[in-house]
């Protein structure tokens, strides 16, 4: 998990396949990665997981010069411990004595905390974590404790046995937690230690499926599965402020070296699966119905994170262009919109824009706006207190509903709740919609979606399947009339 606070943190076609993140690689631009990597790893500067950071030096180490490679395998070892004792599905490794030491309560604690985590994860229908053979011993999972928290460090999951091209690309894993949790001021040392494993032991799980999976998919998803199991510590409320909630004109699936908005993504899925509740064991299905299709191991779909979720939506009888256009207009209204969004005070998605129409000006003209994939911008039309009118007419020029492009009208009223009407375009982007706009009517708004999942994949970028997007920079064009 992230090592401090947020507040201290200054294709033309659709490939289904998931290659590794980094299989295949060679030359320059693999070597700068690899040079990134190991820096990362040395010098943690607080806005990245150490699991991910691991992963990239795990990733790129041969390409590393012989003496570097020897500070990374320093770097990649298992962490050790005097002691150890087996559990029902983990072992825990500690220290007796110096600054790592743990006491033997701390210890049973943690493998209650653990066992119970990981037995929801197995009722809910997930994959367990693979069997390490014996390198910690046997083939449970291992989780080491020592003073993480010196570091700014909640915790990590490693895999020493990674999977390389043509794969399968599951990998079993090990996992360390700090040894008491008591240098971090946000919560109590148990919920600390409870948010942690569930985020954790998530990418356990999520290594059995694909090792090498979209960053992205894996840290929002983690961080979605801590509020699941422990809806009362909230600690993931602090991401939401760089999220699609408050930055909608930012695209979802891009993965920061520096910065935590893929930890913020984690509302996406809050969002899906308060629509889509059907659950199994106490969790949502939705999320591991993506990571089946995700499943990199022999035999399985292999489908990239985005991909995956858009087949499982599929699957649900709807499209990813009318979920992510109705999630867009529902991030405007947070407070009503999920269950929590008022007690929780969840931020407000921003506007991009105002236009205000009066009686000498009841047209605003065409209003462009470039939209990039994965994103969304609202306008808001007000209407002049003393001008007289019955109705709003809308037209929209949208690029072509296949590139992912959708719109939602709402009429905010003096009283009563807000009424959210989706726009039906025609094949072209087009429409043209006529709505309230008399003197019950505060303002109107206009979510302008962008759902384009279109990549030319494997390009080292940050985004799904390393792709490079083709739906960027869409132009959608608004204009709306106040007639009497």
């Amino acid at each position: 998990m992230l090592r401090r606070p947020v507040a201290a943190l200054v294709a033309l076609a659709l490939p289904l396949l998931a290659a590794p993140a980094y299989g295949g690689e060679s030359g320059p631009a693999s070597t700068r990665a690899a040079a990134r990597a190991l820096a990362a790893a040395e010098h943690p500067d607080g806005s990245r997981d150490q699991t991910l950071v691991l992963r990239d030096l795990r990733a790129h180490r041969d390409e590393l010069a012989p003496a570097d490679r020897a500070r990374a395998a320093a770097l990649l070892q298992r962490p050790g411990g005097d002691r150890s004792q087996c559990f029902t599905t983990v072992c825990v490794h500690w220290f007796t004595s110096g600054s790592d030491k743990a006491t033997r309560d701390y210890v049973d604690r943690v493998a209650r905390v653990a066992q119970s985590v990981l037995k929801t994860y197995r009722a809910a229908g997930y994959r367990a974590p693979e069997a390490d053979g014996t390198a910690g011993g046997n083939g449970l999972l291992d989780i080491y404790l020592s003073d993480l928290g010196t570091q700014g460090l909640y915790g990590y999951c490693d895999s020493d046995a990674t999977p390389t091209d043509p794969g399968p690309y599951d990998a079993p894993a090990y996992c360390a937690f700090d040894n008491d949790y008591q240098e971090f001021p946000n919560h109590t040392p148990l919920e600390n230690l409870q948010v942690t494993a569930a985020h954790e032991l998530f990418h356990a799980v999520q290594f059995a499926y694909d090792y090498y999976e979209d960053a992205w998919f894996m840290e929002a998803t983690a961080t979605w599965a801590e509020d699941e199991l422990y809806d009362d510590v909230n600690d993931n409320l602090q991401y939401l402020a760089q999220s699609p909630l408050t930055q909608p004109d930012r695209s979802m699936d891009h993965f920061e070296n520096l910065g935590v908005r893929q930890y913020g993504d984690w509302i996406f899925f809050r969002y899906l699966t308060e629509r889509y509740p059907d659950a199994q064991g106490g969790l949502p299905t939705l999320v591991r119905e993506a990571w089946e299709l995700a499943d990199g191991a022999k035999g399985g779909p292999d489908e990239y994170s985005i991909r995956a979720v858009a087949d499982t939506l599929a699957a649900r009888g709807t499209t990813m262009r009318d979920a992510w256009v109705r999630f867009a207009d529902a991030n405007r209204r947070p407070g009503t919109s999920y269950d929590e969004g008022r007690a929780n005070r969840y931020p407000e998605g921003r506007l991009s824009g105002r236009v205000s129409l009066t009686g000498g000006s009841r047209d605003s003209g065409w209003k462009a706006r470039r939209v990039d994939h994965l994103a969304a911008s609202t306008v808001r039309f007000t209407r002049a207190a003393k001008m007289r009118a019955g109705s709003l007419k809308l037209r929209l020029d949208l690029p072509p509903r296949g590139r992912g492009s959708g719109a939602i009208a709402t009429v905010y009223r003096t009283s009563g709740r807000p009424l959210a009407t989706q726009v039906r375009l025609d094949a072209a982007g087009d429409a043209t919609r006529t709505l309230p706009f008399g003197q019950d009517v505060k303002y109107v708004e206009v979510t302008l979606a962008n759902a384009g999942i279109h990549y030319t994949c494997w390009k080292r970028t940050s985004f799904s399947c390393q792709g490079r997007p083709d739906d960027d920079g869409l132009r959608f064009r608004v204009r709306a009339k106040a007639l009497r």
